[in-house]
Order: structure tokens, then C-alpha cells, then sequence
């Protein structure tokens, strides 16, 4: 007996808490730039929080790494310091400015951390004290009046690709965690939603000869900018690549139409669940 446990892929706006609940929901992908891969690790909510109202000076630090590979990136003994280098920056910064942790941007052999504060005065003693125990890194700090938060949207916030990526991660992880088998083609459902019945016609058109099956087309009652949904569902499996391939593939198809992918469902699949 399959076990019916649906699970969602939230919108971007669920990885948020409100402005007054603020809490941290960290998140590391890897993008490439130039050919060469760059590790960012974001707090996904701090931008709508009220940390990031209240506070409009960025802190930047950057640190030449010490040991790196050939792509640029930290070995695994550079990484344990440079965790407990992070660790110390932000009790310093917290403590000492209460400034907010908002993400790192490794890449080519520095990593650069991004904090932000409504007071910056003394920075450099700070980072400095808190950098004591590590004479060997060299580092450069600067702030900048950042009240639009660039650095955090345009640095260290994924594109929308890369979080479509994300929310697959966390999808499976979920799968995952529940037992599932990921390698085991099931149902899967998607949902996107239209401008015009015209383009979500043409969509489900398109998918179609891509043996997707249309379950579902409605129209969202109060909803003036994409009211027209639709449902569709094909067998496939839940492992990153496959997921990854399918999912974009309907994103891009989606915007090619002026419409919103909005992420898919599914079930769980356990090994006595297989058909």
C-alpha cells in the first residue's frame, strides 16, 4: 500500500517568515562563473526581514584562502578553520555592532562573509580582535550604505533557476527522510499558473508531447495577475538529476508562455510500495 503523505513544494514566499518572525533559513548552493565553480551559502529570509529594514550598512570582509584546490576552492582542512573563522566574526559582530549574518560568497581563492548593521563604528578593531587567533589569513573590510540590500540580492540571493534548484534539494531531502525511494518512477504533479487561456492552452499543448497528462484547468477566483491554472502529472523518478531535468524544463516552458511554474507534489514510494 503506497503511502499517501503529499508532499508540497513551497513557494518562494514559504521559505519567508513575517517581517516580525524573523528567523534564519540558510541555505549553500554552488553556481559557476567564468568555468569555474563559486560556493555561496544565504540566509533565503533575511531579506524580508526586519533586521534588513533596520539595519542598512553591509560589512564586508574578505579572506585569501591559505590552501585551495585547483578550481579555487578551500580544502577540507581550510574549510574546519574557516568555520571557526565564521564563527568567530559573528559573535564578534553580533555582540559588539548586533549586526545580522546575512551570507558568504566563496570563489578564486577568498571567501568574502556579508554582515549588516545599523552601526558600524569600530568595525575593523572588531574584526581584527575577533581574527586574532588566525594571524596566517589576510583580510580587507569595508561597509557601504546598502538600505536596497544589493549585496544580499544581487551577491549572495540565488537566481530564480538556482532556486528551483533549491526546492528540489529540499523536496527529495523531505522524500528522503520519509523513506522513500527516489529511484522509483511514480506520479508527479505540477502546477503552473496563466496570464491568458490562450497561453495555458499552448502549454498544454506543448506538454503534451512530452507525455504529460493534464489533470487539471481552472481559473483562481481574486487573482488579476496569473488566474489560470493548470495541473498536469507524468511518471517519473524524484532523484536530483531527473527532478532537476524536468522541473526546469517546465520553468523555462512556463516563461516562454508568460506563466509561473509552481512547483509539483508527490507521493511517497517505500520498497514494499513498489509495483
Amino acid at each position: 500500500m503506497k503511502c499517501w503523505f503529499l508532499l508540497f513544494l513551497v513557494l518562494l514566499s514559504g521559505f519567508y517568515t513575517t517581517a516580525q518572525e524573523h528567523s534564519g533559513d540558510w541555505d549553500t548552493y554552488i553556481m559557476t562563473v567564468e568555468n569555474k565553480p563559486v560556493s555561496v551559502m544565504v540566509d533565503l529570509a533575511f531579506g524580508s526581514s526586519a533586521e534588513a529594514k533596520a539595519k542598512p550598512n553591509a560589512i564586508i570582509i574578505r579572506i585569501k584562502l591559505l590552501a585551495v584546490l585547483q578550481d579555487g576552492m578551500p580544502t577540507d582542512k581550510e574549510t574546519k578553520v574557516l568555520n571557526e573563522v565564521e564563527d568567530s566574526l559573528v559573535t564578534k559582530l553580533q555582540g559588539s555592532l548586533q549586526a545580522t549574518y546575512a551570507g558568504r560568497y566563496t570563489a578564486a581563492g577568498v571567501r568574502d562573509f556579508y554582515f549588516y548593521s545599523n552601526d558600524t563604528s569600530g568595525y575593523k578593531d572588531i574584526i581584527a580582535e575577533s581574527l586574532k587567533k588566525y594571524p596566517a589569513f589576510r583580510w580587507l573590510a569595508k561597509t557601504e550604505v546598502d538600505t536596497q540590500k544589493d549585496n544580499y540580492f544581487n551577491v549572495l540571493y540565488p537566481t530564480s533557476e538556482e532556486m528551483e534548484l533549491i526546492k528540489n534539494r529540499r523536496m527529495v531531502d523531505q522524500l528522503r527522510s520519509k523513506g522513500d525511494i527516489i529511484t522509483a518512477p511514480r506520479r508527479i504533479d505540477h502546477f503552473i499558473f496563466f496570464k491568458t487561456e490562450a497561453d495555458r492552452k499552448a502549454f498544454a499543448l506543448a506538454v503534451q508531447d512530452s507525455g504529460f497528462v493534464v489533470e487539471n484547468a481552472g481559473r483562481e477566483q481574486g487573482i488579476k495577475d496569473r488566474p489560470y491554472s493548470l495541473q498536469i502529472s507524468r511518471a517519473d523518478k524524484t532523484d536530483y538529476d531527473n527532478i532537476n531535468k524536468v522541473t526546469l524544463y517546465l520553468w523555462k516552458l512556463a516563461l516562454q508562455h508568460f506563466a509561473k511554474y509552481d512547483g509539483w507534489e508527490t507521493f511517497v514510494v517505500r520498497g514494499a510500495d513498489k509495483e
